[in-house]
């Protein structure tokens, strides 16, 4: 049994160490990451704006699907968990591989096997009695450490730089963990807030007072130069800060940021719309003032009108999704649903404010589904406005921060320090050099053409000019 076991931890293994699992795990996150800048994710986006843009069954189906919160979906989740597996695993295979290089003894190599090194270089002549002391101590004022030995001398540096891939490595698994920490005790949302509103803010012991609100415009411009917003913090009862916060100069307190995210009208998330309504022969039932979510009962046909979604500039794509364009009402549309007595739902339509986009919806609506019992036309509105708020709370970003510098450290050190490694060999008449780089730098042929040249100009030799080596 134990054989068994061993046999399925090491099928384990060689599956979390594989790099072709690495690349389809990434090319599927990625593929997630992209679906995300397709549909917008619910942190920044309200319920009102889904269902204006998929409709009522479009964004039950998104949210179905969790396509509206891709990254705290399970199948994301399941994906990073396999990549964490397979990054640690692999952190690990590597880790390993790389204290044994650290380990890895360096050993004097006889003068044959040195001038068969692509790095190679002889010096001929008469050896000065003190030549290993000389080039010892140019070694080391080069940053080698220098091994000396009765045939001759072993340099190296930087052999450390071995593990500048797994501090790459390591860094993912950090940066990981931070996102983690976030997921999990962090707080992310978006909200619309109009003046005097009370924000609570789940788990805080504070609430947040939204006190007013103003845009600046550029001078002699209607353009807006500046979103600004009076927040004050409100904990047992007291206000205990106050602050004006506007783009990039967020309200921080006890771990929470409030950004200014947004301003103008909130037309699509608390509008107050005016419909007349008819029946389908003409006779006219009155008018009725609602609020977007909201809806109003008519008592003489015992129907409830749904107010779904309020769109100031109604707009169609090309699969037929109502979006609005701008906030300018410009082409104003309420989305309404009519439910009969029993709560079943006899119709849904769109209502307009302009004549001629009302009778064109109607004609196409009446082209493809026959008659509808009523007719629903908007005749009035007015909205507040608002100043849209980025609240978040990211306890792993102190986390995340430190593993991106982490990770560039381990750049750095894997691409600009290579392992060197120097034999310097004395032999009757010869002292022969060579040189040898992790992963065979091609800028190491310059540093190593130096190294002899000042090996020379240190007159070990009676005969200074090197012998190039040929293989």
């Amino acid at each position: 049994m134990s054989a068994f076991f061993r046999e399925v931890a090491r099928d384990l293994y060689q599956f979390f160490t594989s790099v072709t699992l690495a690349i389809v795990l990434l090319s599927l996150i990625a593929l997630i990451g992209l679906v995300s800048t397709l549909i917008p994710q619910e942190t920044f986006t309200r319920e009102v704006d889904y269902i204006a843009r998929y409709g009522v069954e479009g964004y039950a189906l998104l949210k179905q699907l969790q396509l509206t919160n891709i990254f705290g979906s399970w199948y994301f989740l399941f994906l990073m968990a396999l990549f964490t597996l397979n990054l640690a695993a692999c952190t690990y295979k590597r880790l390993t591989a790389s204290w044994r290089y650290w380990k890895l003894p360096m050993s004097p190599i006889p003068p044959e096997g040195l001038r068969r090194f692509e790095h190679a270089r002889v010096l001929s002549g008469a050896v000065a009695p003190d030549a290993a002391q000389s080039i010892a101590k140019l070694l080391r004022r080069h940053g080698y450490r220098v091994h000396e030995y009765t045939s001759g001398l072993l340099a190296e540096k930087w052999r450390w730089e071995c593990f500048g891939i797994d501090v790459f490595h390591i860094s993912l698994l950090i940066v990981i963990f931070g996102g983690l920490a976030t997921m999990l005790f962090g707080y992310r949302t978006f909200e619309i807030a109009h003046q005097g509103d009370i924000i609570q803010i789940p788990g805080a012991d504070f609430t947040v007072r939204v006190n007013r609100f103003w845009s600046e415009n550029y001078p002699n411009s209607e353009r807006v130069m500046d979103w600004r917003s009076e927040l004050t913090v409100i904990e047992n009862g007291k206000e205990v800060l106050t602050k004006t916060i506007e783009v990039n100069a967020p309200l921080r307190y006890k771990g929470y940021n409030f950004y200014q995210s947004a301003f103008g009208i909130d037309w699509q998330g608390a509008a107050r719309v005016t419909l007349a309504l008819s029946r389908a022969d003409g006779t006219e039932l009155g008018e009725f003032v609602g609020t977007v979510g909201e809806g109003v009962e008519v008592p003489s046909e015992q129907i409830f009108v749904k107010i779904g979604a309020f769109l100031p500039d109604f707009a169609l794509t090309e699969n037929f999704i109502a979006y609005s364009r701008t906030q300018r009402l410009q082409n104003p549309a309420v989305f309404v649903e009519v439910y009969d007595a029993h709560g079943l739902r006899i119709m849904r339509t769109w209502a307009f404010a302009r004549p001629e986009m009302q009778r064109f919806w109607e004609t196409a609506m009446h082209s493809v589904g026959g008659q509808t019992p009523y007719t629903i036309k908007l005749i009035g509105m007015t909205a507040p406005e608002f100043t849209g708020l980025q609240i978040t709370k990211d306890p792993g970003r102190p986390i995340v921060y430190f593993g991106f510098l982490f990770m560039i450290v381990g750049m750095l050190v894997h691409l600009y320090f290579k392992h060197r490694q120097i034999w310097v060999a004395f032999a009757e008449g010869e002292i022969i050099i060579a040189g040898a780089v992790r992963n065979n730098l091609r800028s190491f042929a310059e540093e190593f053409r130096r190294l002899v040249e000042e090996i020379r100009q240190l007159n070990v030799v009676t005969e200074s000019e090197p012998e190039l080596v040929t293989h």
